[in-house]
Order: C-alpha cells, then structure tokens, then sequence
C-alpha cells in the first residue's frame, strides 16, 4: 500500500509539472517565437525599401535624362540622406551655429570696424518719403544738400521728405564706391537689392540706406537689380542676385563683403553692423515690425536666412550661389538654406536686440506651387544650378551708374533649358510618387 500511495503521488506531481509548463512556459515560448518572426520580417521590409528609394540622389545627370522613365532606371538615395517632410524640418529646424563669438577686432584707423564708429547712436532716424521722391532727387540730396548742412540739430526740409535728421557724415564718392574720410574702412562692400517694379521701396531703401552705411564708416556701393524681362509675375530673384555677382567680379572695386538686402526692409539701430564675419554667414534679420502696423515686431522661423544675408565670396561661391529655378514668391532662401547644410555651414546673428527692422508696405506676387517640389532635391544640383551656371541664362539690358546707385536691368530669361531640365524632374518626382503609392 505504502509503494502504491507513493507512485500514485508521483504521478500526481508529474502532472501538475505539464500542468505549470503548459501554462506559463509555453506562453513565453510562443512569444518568443512571435519576436523572432517580426524580427525577420521587419529587416526583409527595411531591405525592400532600400532598394527601392536608392536611385534619386547618386546619378545628378543622368537623372534628367528624358529617357530614363522607368522607377528602375532612377538612382536610389545614399544612406547618410535623411528624408523627411520638407515643411516639419523647417519648422523644427535652426540654421544658426551653436555655439560661436562675432569677430571683434581692435581698433585700427586703417583696417576700421564699425564698431569704432564715434557717428553711432543706436536707434536710427529712418524716414519715410512722400511718393513724388525720385531717384535725381536722391542723388542730389546726397551730393548737394546734405553735404552742406551746417548743423546736424536743424532737421532739413524738402519736397519730398519731411524732418530728416541725417548727420553730415564726411564722405567722398572715387571710382565707383563711397569711402569714408579720415579711417580706412575694414572691408569693401556691396548691398545688393533685387527687384521687379517696387520703385518707391526702392527709393525709400536708397534714401536711408547711405545715412544708415555712413554712421558705420562703411566702404560701400548700392546695386538695385531689377528684372524687366520676363514681366508678370514670373520673379526670379536667385537669378538677380546671381547676375549681380558676377557683374561685380568682373568690376575692379575690389569687393569683399555682399550684403544680400531685400528692398523693403531698413534696419532700425546702428550697432547692427553691417560687417561679413571671418568665419561664417551673418542673418541680421531676427525681427521686422511692419510700418504702420501695431502687431509689433515678428520673430520668423529659426531656419531662415531670408531678409539681410552677409557673406564673402568665396562663401556664395562654395554655395554655387541660389538656385535658378525658383520663379515666383518662395523657396530659393530656404534652398539657400539647405544649401548651407549640405557644405556644413552655419549663419551666426547678431544681438537679438540689435537686429531689428522696419518692413516696408508692399503687395506680395503669388506664391511659387512649385518651390516644394524642388526643394526635396536641392542638395542634388548644387553643383550644377546656382552661380557657376547664370552666364547663359541672363542679360543685363543696360547699368545705370550715379554716386548713389548702380542700377542694372535684366533679362532674366534669356536660354530655357533649366526650365525643361526642371519640367522634367517634375516628371520624374511625379513618377516616384505613383510608384510609392
């Protein structure tokens, strides 16, 4: 009796053993199994989609190649892209370098900064000009009148412009640039301003811009280009500006810093130094309030260089300068932007204080339908749209020089073909997507 009662526990225990393992091991095991699988399908998926969205970005002529119509055919994207919805990253994103110190020279009457500058007087008296201003009339301010006064407590009084404080800052116009008396001025620059029509910006921006350059002991030439052909609203300003370039590297005045400068914008306080730093772009457009508005200033996205951008040459050169396919308001500074990116390059900005604007009232053109669709491959043609490429595809129709402007227009649409390389890339993405869906 006692051996059966013991093999009868035994066998007891024996199933309450299967009755755990079935219970709670074979859950585990199960899951286990589960793991592994989506494991395995998971990396044959990744796989999958590396060999489809490879072909976009490692071929960048052949990828304009008409003929090469087939999703097959088309190059898929290197690794080290990271591809992501255009608008989040630049919301998201900051192109302003982390950590990093403004140039800061000492003084030197012969390689002067601005900073030196005994005209500085923090907020500057911009004035607002009636519309009957003209650009004679600007020109003879300039070289007439202002260099005339007496006493810089009397506001003078004209015509076209009421109660206007500028300083009689001494100055003097040689061989196509003003140049200050008395102090060498640290580097020789070049505001730039693109435009199609905007006469009264543009007179407005010339008739503060001197005062504003002089309290800074500036070397400086103004150009306004402005597009007259095409008409309409087919604005291309990546082609004005880089028109504008190379118009000046084939000048003798020795240029070392541009200032890219929309036209409708005039800074607010001297301290906002109008200098290229060694090292990086400068963005001086932190914040614009604009003129009769009582919303205050506006703080755009950080990812902007729009506005007033500040570099050398041999930085808008090792961009390739904007892209030339941008028509229409929108897209070419964010693909600026990305251009900055791409070859590793950050804009540093001013004091936040400092860098502040009045914005000019002016109707905006229609929006670019376009610009997002081109955005997605900027970093693909950098070298081969931009500045390096603008020779054939502009005109200048004629230069008007005076001491206080040089004003080109242009034809701005002189050879078509990047308008059909563009067509066609349409065509492509088009296709990409339809695959992808």
């Amino acid at each position: 009796m006692n051996e059966m009662n013991i093999l009868s526990s035994f066998l007891s225990l024996l199933d309450m053993r299967k009755f755990c393992w079935r219970r709670f091991l074979l859950p585990s095991f199960i899951l286990s199994i589960l793991s592994i699988s989506f494991l395995v399908v998971t990396t044959i998926y990744h796989d999958k989609q590396k060999q489809f969205v490879s072909p976009l970005y490692d071929i960048q002529s052949s990828c304009l190649d008409s003929s090469n119509t087939s999703s097959n055919k088309i190059s898929t994207i290197p690794s080290n892209y990271l591809v992501i919805p255009y608008r989040e990253f630049a919301l998201r994103t900051s192109i302003a370098c982390r950590a990093f110190k403004l140039d800061n020279p000492s003084k030197d009457l012969n390689n002067f900064h601005p900073k030196y500058s005994k005209y500085l007087h923090g907020p500057f008296p911009y004035v607002i000009p009636h519309t009957n201003i003209t650009f004679d009339d600007i020109e003879h301010f300039y070289t007439k009148i202002l260099v005339n006064k007496k006493s810089n407590r009397v506001p003078i009084e004209t015509s076209y412009a009421k109660n206007i404080t500028f300083e009689n800052i001494p100055y003097k116009f040689h061989d196509g640039m003003w140049y200050p008396t008395g102090v060498i001025s640290t580097q020789r620059t070049a505001i730039l301003v693109p435009l199609q029509g905007r006469q009264y910006n543009a007179k407005a921006f010339l008739f503060n811009m001197h005062a504003f350059l002089r309290r800074q002991q500036l070397t400086y030439i103004i150009l306004l280009i402005e597009q007259v052909l095409p008409g309409g609203t087919q604005f291309n300003k990546g082609r004005l500006f880089n028109t504008a370039v190379r118009y000046l590297q084939k000048q003798t005045i020795n240029i070392t810093c541009l200032i890219l400068h929309d036209v409708d914008l005039i800074p607010e306080d001297d301290k906002n130094f109008y200098t290229c730093e060694t090292r990086y772009p400068k963005h001086t457009t932190s914040r614009v309030r604009e003129l009769g508005s009582t919303r205050g200033y506006i703080r755009y996205y950080e990812f902007l260089i729009g506005g007033v951008l500040l570099l050398s040459f041999d930085m808008y050169k090792t961009l390739n300068g904007f892209s030339n396919l941008y028509w229409g308001w929108g897209g070419e500074d964010d693909d600026l932007a990305l251009r900055l990116i791409q070859r590793r390059m950050c804009v540093v900005r001013p004091n936040y204080e400092l860098a502040i604007y009045i914005g000019l009232p002016h109707s905006r053109g229609p929006r670019n339908s376009a610009r997002f669709d081109l955005l997605t491959w900027t970093t693909v043609r950098l070298n081969s749209d931009g500045y390096a490429q603008i020779e054939p595809l502009t005109r200048i129709l004629s230069v008007r020089q005076t001491s206080t402007v040089t004003y080109l227009k242009l034809d701005v649409k002189v050879n078509a073909d990047l308008e059909k390389l563009s067509v066609k890339m349409d065509k492509f993405f088009s296709s990409t997507n339809m695959n992808n869906n």
